[in-house]
């Protein structure tokens, strides 16, 4: 019977013992423990019990071992307290305070393995005797409840105790360190493992691979322990191409994958995981590609036959999220559901995700409706509230978070919903639920998480409150790379070039590595220093690959060329674009347009102009850059034909708008637009704002209006931009408060930025605007950004949507404007003199003012200082 029992033969082993003519309590014991060894159903084990006790036979510890081994393996804690309760009634050795060793170990097991370890730590405590397996069963215990300081207190007084580690009770340890500790502790049980030789036990190496994949400086780490281990198994290759993944080396983890001499489902679902863990990166289309080569292992799986668990489920419907495929991830789906996968929180979690990604939005709601896991309701909450954010749809998120707020309790806030809707508030400029948000981590206790915080500065500084956003940072226990890149991005919104660099040169002092995030956004610094920087852009740029081992990608490229182009190297940057690596992309081309707006260079303009209407010919934005051009040169009929073909082909620009906020909620304003509630009082309030300005000096300046139209229509078009109708209500709302804050989804026109100069200084307000470069802060009639120079665009920003925004940029202060039809420069007071007496020919290559005249004019010269008006028409010819 022993010996089929042995073999797995457990129907012959069973059919030898009812043919036996006598049976002892060693028989009954054994077949009990061949059950429950081979999988049997706990109940197997109870019958021979019961059997066992009518023949006369009292249990013996070894019968107690193999069904209270059958209740763990079938995770039935309340029939091993039955028997528990038997042992202890027939004052059988196992009492669990005195008897067999091997019953309490036994009885440990089935009460941790049952989920009941307040139960075990009574047994334990009871024990008189405890051996190394006693002490393990209850840390390997603490540790998969996550109590890992416990864990730790208990390894303490085992050693106290007499009782020496073995390989399990460090593989334990050290699996408690890579969750709940770091380095330092886990580094500590590495040198435990050297002390006491169990460094090199297969378990012991495997755990301290999976450690230091998790918190190891570098690949290095994982690799050392790995080569050292004399033997390896597949967990411990599986561990090896987890950490490359872990440190984000793809392609080197899947040549260990290739090099596996064993592979099982678990390393498959590594590589899956993998994937989806290194979808991240500044280019969207690496995203797509990890997902694609999730999907294409996991067709490899079912190909091999390999097992499918819920964990290689969750995966590839990550890695269908990650492809954003809807096709695929409707098969996916079906797939699942066809394969009996049970409903679980994170398989569900899942497919929410995936439809959302994937552009069903409505199959997601269907599934959220038929939610049925209580204990994870916010999960599904929390997806749907992402999507809303992930789609820049930020009032919608908004609106989904203050939904759950009132139908739950405030206990389903954590730290991903928490960070989720500071990033709402911050991509919308609601300075005011922010704050809101703010108070409630700092009563609920989430203030200490690292990614609350970084999403906290992240907010004040989106909204405005760069001091705010820098005192929380000076607060912060501890910083990490996010919470820097999160600060010097506030302060490039607020175009504070000088302290970014100053920033730059503390965290080259820390032991942070920068990523390539950190450098996108140094190197954009470099636009708004105080002075030329481009000796600094070029060495941050090229410090990127030698120092930092960080390879530019294109959106580098494109930040460096657009800081040349700022500080006027345009054949530096014409060669950095013909030595790149990879074809220039339409953001390369852009980045030297914008350049060209900043420091005007024709032949550049032109060139980036011509590349950019060859790669984007799809692209709407593209369409109004080539109406604007002929518009420019007053092609009016070549300006219309390429609007209707742009209608024709159903493609319409992102309209601006502007939104300002008032009583908790947010209002917002299209151009010309009268659907406000309080649309007349605005409109009113503007009128009379308008005339008090222009009293003061402001002059409309309709060379922003591209429409071959009459200039009172042009004047028309200006009056009512979006920007000015939600100032208007801001200023109509405010009462005694000082500062009225306006957000507009892309640049604001020149035109707009002149007026609100003049509104701040004839109501006394500070207006605070952020549009997509940044924010200006208007002040006594000044504005934060500086300006001295403004050169106009024709890259389709305004409220019309087909108009021409203004870039402006700091040189030096108190200056004179000129105007030159649609081309506006300004200069400091003693360059007026030389500009009035410069001959102005109608030729468009001559010089005016060191600039080139984008195309011949009639020119009206007109100077304005704060009181004076002086104007002078050039003669015929001039």
């Amino acid at each position: 019977m022993c010996g089929y029992l042995r073999a797995g033969a457990l129907a012959d082993a069973r059919g030898v013992f009812e043919r036996m003519p006598a049976r002892d309590a060693a028989s009954y014991s054994a077949l009990i423990s061949g059950h429950a060894r081979l999988g049997s159903p706990a109940a197997a084990g109870v019958e021979l019990l019961g059997r066992m006790r009518l023949a006369g036979m009292a249990p013996t510890e070894y019968t107690f071992v193999g069904l209270l081994t059958a209740c763990a393996r079938r995770g039935n804690p309340r029939l091993g307290s039955q028997v528990h309760a038997l042992a202890v009634k027939g004052n059988s050795p196992c009492d669990g305070g005195g008897g067999s060793l091997l019953v309490d170990n036994a009885l440990l097991g089935m009460y941790v393995k049952g989920g009941r370890f307040d139960d075990a730590l009574k047994v334990f405590d009871g024990m008189e005797r405890r051996d190394i397996s006693s002490w393990n069963t209850v840390l390997s215990g603490l540790v998969e409840l996550g109590r890992y300081d416990e864990a730790f207190e208990l390894f303490g007084d085992m050693r106290d105790s007499g009782v020496g580690a073995d390989r399990f009770s460090l593989s334990a340890l050290l699996a408690a360190a890579a969750e709940g500790f770091g380095l330092h502790e886990g580094a500590a049980v590495h040198a435990l493992s050297l002390k006491s030789g169990l460094e090199m036990d297969l378990s012991v190496g495997n755990a301290l691979v999976g450690f230091y994949a998790e918190h190891g400086h570098s690949i290095e780490d994982v690799v050392d322990v790995f080569e050292r281990m004399p033997a390896k198994d597949v967990i411990s290759w599986t561990g090896l191409l987890n950490g490359y993944m872990e440190f984000g080396l793809v392609d080197m983890a899947m040549d260990v994958f290739d090099r596996m001499p064993v592979r099982n489902f678990v390393t498959y679902n590594a590589v899956l995981t993998g994937f989806n863990h290194n979808k991240e990166g500044v280019r969207v289309t690496f995203a797509r590609k990890s997902g694609l080569r999730g999907l294409g292992l996991f067709k490899q799986m079912l190909e091999d036959g390999l097992e499918i668990s819920d964990v290689t489920v969750t995966g590839v419907l990550n890695a269908c999220a990650i492809a954003a495929d809807r096709k695929m991830s409707e098969q996916v789906q079906a797939f699942a559901i066809k394969c009996g996968c049970g409903s679980t929180p994170w398989i569900d979690a899942a497919l929410i995700d995936m439809c959302i990604k994937c552009g069903r939005s409505g199959d997601a709601h269907l599934l959220f409706e038929k939610w049925r896991h209580e204990e994870s309701y916010h999960i599904a909450w929390n997806s749907l509230l992402a999507a809303s954010f992930r789609d820049g749809e930020y009032e919608k998120a908004l609106s989904t978070f203050l939904k759950m707020f009132r139908s739950n309790d405030v206990q389903f806030i954590d730290e991903f919903i928490l960070t989720t809707v500071l990033g709402a508030c911050g991509a919308l400029g609601f300075a005011e639920f922010g704050k809101q948000m703010h108070c409630f981590a700092s009563k609920s206790g989430l203030l200490s998480a690292q990614g609350v915080g970084n999403a906290i500065i992240s907010m004040y500084g989106k909204c405005g409150a760069l001091e705010t956003a820098v005192n929380v940072f000076k607060r912060m226990p501890c910083r990490d790379l996010v919470s820097w890149n999160a600060l010097i991005t506030s302060h490039l919104l607020h175009r504070q070039g000088d302290e970014i660099l100053d920033l730059w040169s503390q965290m080259e002092k820390l032991p942070i590595k920068p990523d390539s995030v950190t450098f996108l956004l140094v190197i954009s610094s470099c636009s708004y220093t105080s002075s030329n920087s481009a000796d600094k852009c070029r060495e941050l740029f090229l410090s990127m690959s030698s120092i930092y081992g960080i390879e530019p990608a294109v959106e580098h490229y494109a930040a460096f060329v657009h800081i040349l182009g700022c500080w006027g190297h345009f054949e530096e940057a014409e060669q950095l674009i013909g030595k790149m690596p990879f074809k220039p992309s339409a953001l390369v081309w852009r980045s030297l347009l914008d350049s060209c707006n900043r420091r005007p260079n024709m032949t550049m303009r032109r060139l980036a102009m011509k590349h950019l209407l060859a790669l984007e010919p799809q692209d709407p934005s593209t369409y109004v850059l080539a109406s604007n051009l002929y518009s420019e040169s007053a092609r009016w009929q070549c300006s219309e034909s390429t609007r209707l073909k742009m209608r024709e082909k159903g493609m319409r620009k992102i309209p601006a708008r502007s939104w300002t906020f008032h009583g908790n909620s947010i209002h917002s304003f299209f151009a010309r637009d009268r659907s406000h509630p309080q649309s007349k009082d605005i409109y009113a309030g503007l009128d009379v704002l308008i005339l008090e300005c222009m009293k003061a000096g402001y002059e409309p300046d309709t060379t922003f209006v591209l429409h071959d139209v009459e200039e009172y229509q042009k004047r028309h078009f200006l009056m009512y931009h979006s920007v000015k109708l939600a100032a208007m209500y801001g200023l109509l709302m405010s009462g005694h408060v000082e500062t009225i804050r306006v957000v507009k989804n892309v640049r604001m026109c020149g035109d707009c930025h002149s007026f609100l100069e003049y509104t701040s200084a004839a109501t006394g307000k500070e207006i605070l605007v952020r549009d997509s470069a940044g924010f200006h802060i208007f002040r006594g009639g000044k504005c934060s950004c500086t300006v001295t120079t403004r050169i106009t665009t024709t890259q389709g920003h305004g409220d019309e949507g087909e108009g021409r925004g203004g870039e402006r940029v700091s040189y030096e202060r108190d200056t004179k404007i000129v105007n030159a039809g649609s081309f506006t420069i300004e200069r400091e007071d003693h360059t007026i003199g030389n500009i009035l007496r410069m001959q102005l020919h109608r030729d468009p290559n001559v010089l005016f003012a060191g600039y080139k005249l984008p195309h011949p004019l009639q020119y009206k010269i007109l100077v304005r200082d704060e009181k004076i008006r002086y104007e002078e028409r050039p003669k015929q010819g001039y």
